[in-house]
């Protein structure tokens, strides 16, 4: 369900805590990049959503275009001075206001570093703020650390004569947003346990009118989203903090060791989830799957085991240990064995893969398919029931049903400068140690004899020999 919605997400912070050659949004949490966990929650629950790039904008744009379509690329916001969350979300209101001129709609902000934003949660906050022109998510932390405190009118009053240091200090309307370096100078013997997420539902209207009157006269030098806060108390506009209890999910990732902590708590959230829904895992600890992968009842998984993108595994299938699986669909009842790396590619039913097996991009199996170990398979299809034992290379191919490949067969589908496409019809044998030659077609019902070097068509039922005659000629004798 969308509602009735614009979504702004924050993303074009460099991250400094988190030294990468990558820009902060797209550092990853369990394979997908932190902006992608935040965007596919925000495009569940909203009519459109703008993403506000700046550091290594082009970085961010590719990846909205690669993971999320070409509308998600037309929704950006380029900010090309980071000169705060003021300015970013100005610099996106201005592009909103071109494209949808209804004044009426509502603004949700969201920042790309909450990898465990949920669905549910927003939609709680959503409809909590129904009625007020202005809202945000606020949480308690018994360690502040760098979050804008929420400052309420108790606090004010008692915090001029006093310090306080208390939960209970902190109470009544709220008041205003103050940073936290801004805090600290202003109450250095106080402290504030309720702070900011960065989450706001916010009038439209309220934006154009507010966003004009920020100010960078702090210690940051910057234009401070927060201080809409302050702007609306002063003109008596209604609005309120919502403390949501899940504290792990509204916070922020700003360093490897958040980012770890982050990736673990959704890690024991997606395999608890999972095991409930009758997934069996074993050594859950050490399995590792994306939250847009699907995999069914049944499905039976040892780790170390990594699942990443949209993969789904149909029910039955058993994954064993040391797996890499990516963007893959595999059927029901297939048995993938250890050390098997799989992108990009398409498993029917019933099939039996690896071990050490590897699927590159473009690859589809067809139903009853046997892939040995160190098979490589490479935008090909193969055929029900075939067989590609071990040792061999499928690369650029269409292979027929009932086809059996020895060992260390290869199709040699590149010549330098172009790539061609080498044909296996249906019920083909192809002996040991062969090499074909693309573009080559081999007929059905034909056998290839170990050895050979295929360069030329094969008609259907034949034999084809292309090696050079066994010459054995008399050993010399030393001496």
């Amino acid at each position: 369900m969308t509602y009735p919605l614009t979504t702004i997400i924050l993303a074009a912070g460099k991250g400094t805590r988190m030294p990468s050659k990558n820009p902060k949004a797209l550092q990853t949490v369990l394979g997908e990049a932190m902006l992608s966990h935040v965007y596919t929650v925000a495009k569940s629950i909203s009519n459109e959503v703008y993403t506000v790039v700046g550091y290594k904008a082009d970085m961010v744009k590719e990846h909205l275009l690669k993971n999320h379509g070409e509308e998600a690329l037309q929704r950006t916001i380029f900010q090309e001075e980071q000169l705060g969350t003021g300015h970013a979300v100005q610099c996106a209101m201005k592009k909103i206001k071109e494209i949808n001129s209804q004044e009426n709609q509502k603004i949700l902000i969201l920042n790309a570093d909450v990898p465990l934003i949920s669905k549910e949660l927003l939609i709680d906050f959503i409809k909590k703020s129904e009625n007020l022109p202005l809202s945000f998510i606020s949480l308690y932390l018994p360690d502040a650390k760098s979050y804008g405190r929420v400052v309420r009118k108790e606090f004010l009053s008692k915090a001029k004569h006093t310090p306080c240091t208390k939960h209970e200090e902190n109470k009544g309307e709220v008041e205003k947003i103050i940073e936290a370096k801004d805090f600290n100078v202003l109450y250095p013997q106080s402290e504030i346990f309720e702070v900011n997420s960065g989450i706001y539902l916010v009038d439209a209207q309220l934006l154009y009118e507010f966003l004009p009157l920020l100010s960078s006269q702090n210690a940051n030098h910057e234009y401070y989203i927060t201080d809409i806060i302050g702007l609306a108390k002063e003109r008596n506009i209604s609005l309120e903090a919502f403390c949501f209890e899940n504290a792990e999910a509204l916070l922020g990732v700003n360093n490897p060791l958040e980012l770890n902590e982050a990736e673990k708590t959704l890690q024991k959230a997606i395999n608890t989830k999972l095991m409930a829904n009758g997934v069996v895992l074993h050594n859950q600890e050490s399995i590792f799957i994306s939250p847009f992968a699907e995999i069914s009842a049944g499905v039976e998984i040892y780790g170390p085991c990594e699942i990443y993108g949209n993969s789904k595994i149909a029910q039955y299938t058993s994954i064993e240990s040391h797996c890499y699986i990516k963007n893959t669909q595999i059927g029901e009842s297939c048995i993938v064995k250890s050390f098997c790396h799989f992108e990009d590619a398409i498993v029917g039913n019933n099939a039996k893969l690896g071990p050490y097996a590897r699927l590159r991009p473009q690859a589809e199996l067809a139903d009853n398919v046997h892939l040995g170990n160190f098979v490589e398979i490479k935008k090909s299809k193969i055929g029900n029931a075939s067989k590609v034992n071990h040792l061999s290379y499928i690369g650029d191919s269409l292979v027929g049903s009932g086809v059996n490949v020895g060992a260390g067969c290869i199709t040699c589908n590149y010549d330098g400068k172009n790539k061609f496409q080498t044909i296996i019809e249906d019920n083909a044998f192809l002996g040991s140690n062969c090499a074909f030659v693309a573009p080559v077609t081999i007929g059905k019902n034909s056998l290839v004899a170990a050895g050979s070097t295929i360069t030329k068509d094969i008609p259907e039922n034949r034999l084809a020999i292309a090696r050079e005659r066994q010459v054995n000629l008399n050993k010399k004798n030393k001496g």
